[in-house]
């Protein structure tokens, strides 16, 4: 009986997406029954390879959430030992380039980690257009399903703030490929044709990057956009919550299913997002929040217009973002893993199967 479970990947602190989600899915997981013990590949010391090969040779159930190094070093020691009978392995591929980094792969090395992922009972990607693109690479026997990324939900919802100025945040990474300068124009824009709005905008930059002096420069010459710096992981959703809307304007070529916005719907803040990569797979528009095309700031000053006018409309895209928010909590989506694996032939302890089922059903 599958009790006892082995996972390898990224795990915060320190605190990265991958390592965020992994977090979470062994919190919910353990709350599930099962016992995880994770081994930190963000702990880039000798010791880390040697947990990986020592630990590998007493379990047999293993989880591997990781993106391209982890995953292409790891899961060809795992697949070894996958092959035999009464073994269980689970692939959750971090990042939305899975599917094109096998198709890249030269054809032996294509053929050979084929082969490996395979030897895998599931593979479970963040998003269907993922999950549909993967389908087709492996073998049949594999069950490729989607787990979203995940995030706990606060305990309390703050009370309706009144209607009046329309408080705008972002929260990630801070670098050109986000979209910032987009955001900035449109936010400008906004405020020129006369909407009552404030811009919010916290995170960090990358060591050396020439954009922080450019950025920084930018944002200062923008009436009511302000600038805050990074916010601890434990501050995101309460700082959410005391917003109106998320914007979010990225243009990241690697922007898989970004945990900022599983934060923002938790905090019951609708999503101002670029219909790029996986965005439309997450954001309903219309009812969660709102699209645009990208790069297309006029378009973002248009929907930061309408908001910043219309509180009834703000407050319906509010209540949809809170209903997204519980489909991405921690309990059920780990629930929903736990019936995958199930389903793919783990022999699941059934007072663990039985929480899920009781989960799922009653969300």
């Amino acid at each position: 009986m599958t009790r006892e479970v082995l996972a390898i990947g990224p795990r915060s602190p320190p605190i990265t997406g991958p390592g965020l989600k992994n977090r979470y899915i062994q919190r919910g997981l353990e709350g599930h029954g099962l016992d995880v013990e994770w081994v930190n590949t963000l702990e880039t010391h000798p010791r880390t390879v040697a947990d990986i090969l020592t630990k590998t040779l007493s379990y047999d159930a293993y989880l591997l959430s990781a993106s391209t190094k982890v995953r292409l070093g790891v899961a060809p020691l795992l697949a070894t030992k996958l092959r035999s009978p009464g073994v269980h392995g689970a692939l959750f591929p971090a990042g939305g380039e899975f599917a094109d980094e096998l198709r890249a792969l030269p054809g032996p090395a294509r053929r050979f980690y084929r082969r490996t992922f395979s030897a895998f009972d599931g593979v479970y990607p963040q998003t269907d257009e993922l999950t549909d693109d993967l389908s087709g690479l492996l073998d049949d026997s594999v069950q490729v399903r989607t787990v979203p990324n995940l995030r706990p939900l606060p305990e309390s919802t703050p009370s309706p703030r009144p209607s009046g100025t329309l408080q705008l945040a972002y929260v990630g990474r801070i670098k050109e490929s986000k979209g910032l300068d987009d955001l900035l124009d449109a936010y400008e824009r906004a405020r020129d044709a006369g909407a009552d709005a404030v811009l919010d905008i916290y995170g960090h930059f990358l060591p050396d990057d020439p954009y922080e002096d450019h950025f920084l420069d930018r944002c200062s010459r923008v009436p009511g956009a302000r600038f805050h710096g990074k916010l601890p992981n434990e501050d995101v959703i309460p700082t959410l919550q005391e917003a109106d809307a998320f914007v979010f304007p990225t243009v990241y070529d690697g922007e898989g299913f970004p945990g900022a916005l599983v934060e923002a719907f938790a905090a019951g803040c609708p999503v101002l997002a670029t219909d790029w990569n996986f965005n439309a797979d997450i954001v309903t528009d219309g009812v969660d929040g709102r699209l645009f095309d990208p790069r297309d700031a006029a378009a973002l000053a248009d929907i930061i217009g309408e908001l910043a006018a219309d509180s009834g409309r703000l407050a319906d895209l509010q209540r949809g973002a809170r209903a997204t928010g519980r489909q991405y909590s921690v309990e059920r989506v780990t629930a929903g893993i736990v019936e995958h694996l199930d389903e793919s032939g783990w022999d699941i302890p059934s007072s663990t199967a039985e929480q899920s089922g009781t989960v799922l059903e009653a969300q």
